[in-house]
């Protein structure tokens, strides 16, 4: 494995203080941030022109913190209040984590978030197969997690909460070779190739987070060299470390 000099992470810039920074003093590695996407919320009207009310349903899963901003602030708008049996399924802790700030007393303890990708989620559906789930998200629909919902015939829905939109890195940026290419979701992955429909991968490593971004990663023909999370590698930044240290 050639010497790792430069990483591009798939993600907005984290704060002067995040830990990345250190890993690039420590490693003596040039980290590069960009943002592939931009998220713009739906408006009352688009949320209502889907012809779906959020009352309909008791179980809400979620694959994105911006899935979960945007629906309860759509909530907030309409005046509405979930019903207390509610269930929240999410895919991974930041996401659970997310949901917890919005809901409140006994529905907290119904936020599930040991998935890592949505398939990840269908046992669990499978122990309540009478719930009404809407899986709540925007751009591509995850067609795999809807067959394999329908296979066990689930009560499954979608709802779209935001636009998606990819995002032109500037010319520089955008003609340089990376040694690592991150990608912490599946529209990161989606958002690369917007910009490199051409990309070879030749001797770049890729890292993943998730296997959502994992499959979607793999479905454009790039070889994983690794992945989070796992047990001793919980987040990309662990990952990150991890793959450094190995050099030593």
């Amino acid at each position: 494995m050639k010497r790792i000099r430069s990483i591009f992470v798939a993600t907005a810039p984290p704060p002067s203080d995040s830990p990345y920074y250190e890993l690039a003093r420590q490693w003596k590695v040039e980290i590069v941030f960009a943002n592939l996407i931009e998220t713009q919320g739906y408006t009352l009207q688009e949320f209502r022109e889907q012809g779906l009310s959020p009352l309909d349903f008791n179980g809400f899963i979620f694959s994105s913190k911006q899935a979960v901003d945007h629906f309860f602030r759509l909530m907030a708008e309409m005046r509405l209040e979930l019903p207390a049996e509610s269930r929240f399924l999410c895919t991974g802790e930041i996401v659970g984590q997310q949901v917890y700030q919005y809901v409140q007393g006994p529905m907290r303890r119904r936020i599930y978030a040991q998935a890592t990708s949505l398939l990840g989620l269908i046992p669990y559906m499978r122990k309540y197969p009478d719930v009404r789930y809407l899986y709540v998200g925007g751009g591509a629909a995850p067609l795999q997690f809807f067959e394999e919902a329908q296979r066990y015939k689930l009560d499954l829905s979608t709802v779209k909460v935001y636009h998606v939109h990819y995002v032109a890195l500037p010319p520089a940026l955008k003609r340089r070779r990376f040694s690592v290419l991150c990608f912490p979701t599946p529209t990161s992955v989606m958002g690369w190739f917007y910009n490199h429909p051409k990309f070879q991968q030749k001797d770049t490593l890729v890292l993943v987070y998730g296997e959502d971004t994992q499959r979607v990663a793999e479905g454009y023909g790039l070889k994983i060299h690794d992945y989070a999370p796992r047990p001793e590698v919980p987040s990309l930044l662990a990952l990150l470390r991890h793959l450094l240290r190995s050099q030593e």
